[in-house]
């Protein structure tokens, strides 16, 4: 009887040491990019699809830059290099390849054991810049490795592509969607740059803030302009009128 017992106790032990069986994610692989989650932006998690590329803040003498975008992979990394190709769209497009931008690499890759890589766009810097923006729209393209149609929500009612993405290129700085009047008061060069100074922005963090970061950038830069003309630095636009945030801002 006794052995009986000690069988049936290494029994147990031995079934209850079985190692057990991990799936591993086994679904479509899918490359996206990397701004459509908002990357880096810790103010504001909305999801977007374009970028802001402006040489307004270069040195005057600088001809050209190199953007890198980021590429996502949602899915398994493999143990082997894996081809991809972005594709310009010319409908959606008003930079001109050899122009405004070199022409993109016939194909990417995404290395072994990688979840990620940059897409380097070589960018020059034309005199029209500095009076008009220029568009470039390009979207990653599915085959037999990689799906690139997920989405993501926008707001509450849209979605956005996070396959697709459309860079603003520029020499100057345009009024943000997202610039209220209320608060900000009337748009200008010299008053975004200030803020982007004061309040440790940058120009693409224009493109998500929330009705609620406005109210307080409103706040603090007008308590900001009131205590420069109190010291006797009072700050002007470039027009020559004293800059003044947005009447629910004073």
């Amino acid at each position: 009887m006794k052995a009986f017992y000690i069988a049936a106790v290494l029994l147990l032990a031995m079934t209850a040491c079985k190692k057990e069986t991990i799936d591993f994610y086994s679904g479509t692989s899918t490359l996206y990019f990397d701004n459509s989650i908002n990357y880096g932006n810790t103010r504001n998690t909305q999801r977007i699809d374009t970028l802001l590329f402006t040489f307004s803040l270069a040195d005057a003498n600088l001809k050209d830059s190199i953007l890198q975008v980021r590429v996502d992979l949602l899915g398994r990394q493999t143990n082997q290099d894996r081809n991809f190709i972005v594709k310009v769209t010319d409908s959606l497009s008003s930079a001109v390849a050899g122009v405004h931008y070199e022409p993109l690499a016939e194909s990417f890759v995404m290395p072994a054991n990688k979840s990620w890589m940059y897409i380097p766009v070589h960018i020059h810097r034309t005199k029209e810049m500095s009076e008009r923006q220029f568009l470039l729209h390009f979207r990653l393209m599915p085959n037999q490795d990689f799906d690139t149609t997920l989405t993501q929500p926008q707001t509450k009612d849209s979605l956005v592509s996070t396959g697709s993405i459309t860079l603003y290129i520029g020499d100057l700085i345009p009024k943000p969607t997202r610039w209220l009047d209320i608060y900000l008061g009337e748009f200008s060069r010299k008053k975004i740059l200030l803020i982007c100074e004061q309040l440790d922005m940058t120009i693409n963090d224009f493109t998500t803030i929330s009705v609620a970061e406005a109210v307080y950038m409103g706040k603090a830069m007008q308590r900001y302009l009131n205590q420069q003309r109190a010291a006797g630095n009072i700050i002007y636009e470039e027009d020559g009128r004293e800059m003044i945030m947005g009447e629910a801002s004073q």
